[in-house]
């Protein structure tokens, strides 16, 4: 570990007591500061405040010096933020291994970590006895000048003196200020008894993860509708019973108004975290974390320090939203399974449609794979999707799909249409001479939002107003191109005005609020049919739903990036698991211009085990992920000049490594974004045992020009 000093000067007595700091930045190594008498025993796991450069930064104390280093003067802490460690020394160590493993620094993983703790300033207090408080602390209650509580914001702009946080701390603890609790995100309930009478299969996959010992990871394999989550409550519950506490963890914030609906009506105290929420929210939860039975929530769960967890439940686990695509490049089901095995907890990743990852894992011992082959419902019947042949069809429905909303309407059924392309069209071309607006600022056509008059970049967000002539050959004579969710709007207003129907997009659900809205609304069926795009067809319960369509189906089957195939029909199988939950049968139909493409016959659940073997056994002659690591390195710059000599340099110094195969550099498929040109470096270990540990040392002492940002992604999900 590289040790580095916050300032340097003249030597100091080797008496003072200093402390390692992970500076909340992406700088390698840590910084060396001392630690004054006034803010109390210094311990490991805390955050302070330090001066850092010119100003202010946050960090986590690591370890502490017994004495300071030679030669230099130390900076000193300026403000203690945590009584005690936020996490104990398990979780530390996880996050530790998680930092080695994504090749990190110190401060980028505790900064990743710690964001849920990030919202002190709206911690509020309140002073019950203003006269011994100000004998106590005259600077600090001179801010109290009522009964009314105040927030940490609002003290710092009126304190100047230093440390503000750990004087409020130890004002608490001598009972002179007293924390304003808020109350519960999720109201507590006294939670129902289990009333639905499990399956054998399931009794199995129950009995399976509640007496496992210590760390073992399953893989709940199970078609949709085969009951999967009644095998996570019923687990959970047993846990909980033994004094424990569960966490579960889903790819997206559209799945948790059904999940946290589950929860509730199964226990007493559940809690839920997501990107949606505001920071009083967050601080609800934090406030009532210790009394916390289940924890339901994305990604950035993980990081929440739930006490006694004893089990950790990862839905719709192939699902790429588990994936970060900024800062630290993490996959939070690696982590989960991570996380479990430091705690030595029993950990279940559950799927319809598995990653390959995750079935190899299975294959080959690491994971214990449970089965659940059949769907509950009483007809247990598969849904066989119809293909519906576009070449010859105008508009972006077919005369059979028309024809099938028709007919579920009549028969008070309700329906889902499938189109991953938001927006009123993918672009605007003009008929005369062929042209099609681009982003100024990325390597990709602007899509037509028609009823905002706007042509957006859905990869940097740059809009403008749409034109009324071609601004390059000047004909009016621009034509909207390809299909999105807002012209299929239209099509169904105009086509089928008695079908009650919503828009379930990004465009549309703008707020947590209004996705529960719609999907409440649809579960009461006051809605006939939900129109979105992928966010609408990841695990949700909708038992009278009998009719699918999938739009576009050639949609993302052809791009440049070697999983294409696999995500696509995973969303297509996940798409047909949506209709026939109930006791109805389901049908699906896909619209596609190519009917003749071979991952068509894949679609479907009884072809799932088959199509997982055949794409493996690929990846296992071609030396791909899961047979192989990858670490993909990305430098951007404004210059593509500069980004290209960076990831040079980078390369030369690369092929030092031995074993390992190195492509590159080169442009990245989508070349610009935001402004920046993108050039990649690949590594690839076929090995498993290089990458990414031997890219640590080059990494750390190889420098990052001025201008160019470099990003390193081990376990790349995305290629583009």
């Amino acid at each position: 570990m590289r040790i580095r000093v916050a300032a340097e000067g003249a030597p100091l007595s080797a008496a003072i007591a200093c402390v390692e700091v992970a500076v909340f930045s992406p700088l390698p190594g840590s910084f060396t500061y001392s630690w004054p008498e006034e803010l109390g025993e210094a311990c490991a796991g805390i955050r302070v405040r330090v001066p850092f450069g010119k100003g202010f930064r946050n960090g986590v104390v690591l370890r502490l010096l017994r004495s300071a280093p030679e030669g230099v003067e130390l900076k000193t802490i300026s403000d203690r933020l945590d009584v005690q460690p936020l996490y104990d020394a398990a979780r530390m160590q996880w996050l530790d291994r998680v930092r080695r493993y994504y090749l990190a620094t110190h401060g980028e993983v505790w900064q990743l970590a710690l964001a849920w703790a990030a919202h002190d300033d709206h911690r509020r207090f309140r002073c019950p006895d203003i006269g011994a408080f100000e004998k106590a602390y005259p600077l600090l209650a001179g801010l109290f000048i009522n009964k009314r509580a105040l927030s940490l914001k609002k003290m710092a702009a009126g304190f100047v003196t230093a440390p503000l946080v750990h004087a409020v701390h130890s004002a608490c603890h001598a009972g002179l200020l007293n924390e304003v609790i808020q109350k519960p995100l999720l109201e507590h309930s006294e939670g129902k008894p289990f009333e639905l009478q499990l399956t054998e299969a399931q009794t199995i996959a129950v009995d399976h993860v509640t007496g496992a010992a210590g760390f073992t990871p399953f893989l709940l394999f199970g078609c949709t509708g085969s009951g999967k989550t009644e095998v996570y409550l019923r687990a959970a519950a047993e846990m909980i019973r033994r004094g424990g506490r569960v966490l579960v963890l889903v790819p997206e914030i559209g799945l948790t108004p059904m999940w946290i609906a589950r929860l509730q009506a199964r226990f007493a105290r559940v809690a839920v975290w997501h990107s949606a929420m505001t920071e009083r929210e967050r601080l609800a939860v934090r406030q009532h974390l210790d009394h916390t039975d289940i924890l339901i929530g994305t990604r950035s769960a993980l990081f929440l320090p739930l006490p006694h967890l004893s089990m950790i439940v990862v839905d719709e686990e192939h699902d790429g939203s588990f994936k970060q695509l900024d800062g630290i490049a993490y996959s939070a089901r690696d982590m989960a399974v991570l996380l479990a095995q430091q705690l030595n907890i029993p950990i279940v990743l559950g799927s319809a449609t598995p990653s390959l990852e995750s079935w190899r894992q299975a294959e080959a011992g690491h994971y214990q794979r449970i089965d659940l082959a059949s769907r509950i419902a009483v007809h247990a019947l598969q849904v066989k999707p119809k293909i519906i042949d576009m070449r010859q069809v105008d508009g972006p429905v077919s005369p059979q799909l028309q024809h099938a909303l028709q007919q579920t309407l009549e028969a008070g059924d309700q329906s889902i249409l499938f189109l991953n392309r938001r927006g009123y069209a993918p672009a605007l071309q003009c008929c005369a001479c062929g042209d099609v607006p681009q982003c100024p600022a990325c390597s990709m056509s602007l899509t037509l939002h028609r009823k905002a008059a706007q042509l957006r970049c859905h990869s940097c967000g740059f809009s403008r107003r749409v034109p009324l002539c071609c601004e390059a050959c000047g004909e009016p004579a621009l034509m909207p191109m390809g299909d999105g969710t807002e012209k299929l709007d239209e099509w169904l207003t105009e086509h089928l005005p008695a079908l009650r129907f919503a828009r379930f997009d990004r465009d549309m659900v703008t707020s947590h609020t209004r996705l529960s809205e719609i999907l409440a609304a649809f579960e009461r069926r006051e809605l006939d049919c939900l129109l979105g795009t992928q966010m609408l067809v990841k695990g949700h319960d909708f038992p009278h739903v009998t009719l699918v369509g999938v739009i576009n189906a050639d949609q993302g089957m052809s791009l440049p990036d070697f999983r294409a195939g696999e995500r696509w029909w995973q969303q297509m199988t996940q798409v047909t698991g949506r209709a026939g939950r109930g006791d109805k049968p389901g049908h699906m139909l896909i619209q596609t211009r190519m009917p003749d493409a071979p991952w068509l016959s894949r679609i479907g659940e009884s072809e799932a085990e088959a199509t997982m073997h055949e794409e493996l056994e690929l990846r296992r002659m071609l030396n791909y992920p899961p047979f192989a690591r990858w670490v993909r390195v990305l430098f951007s710059a404004t210059h593509a000049d500069r980004a290209v000599q960076a990831a040079e340099a980078f390369a030369r110094r690369c092929h030092d490594l031995s074993d390992v195969m190195i492509s590159g550099p080169m442009p990245c498929p989508l070349e610009r974004v935001a402004g920046r040109y993108r050039f990649e470096v690949l590594l690839r270990d076929v090995s498993r045992q290089l990458l990414p540990w031997k890219l640590a040392a080059l990494l750390d002492t190889l420098p990052v020009p001025s201008g160019v940002r470099r990003r390193v992604d081990v376990d790349p999900q995305d290629m583009m």
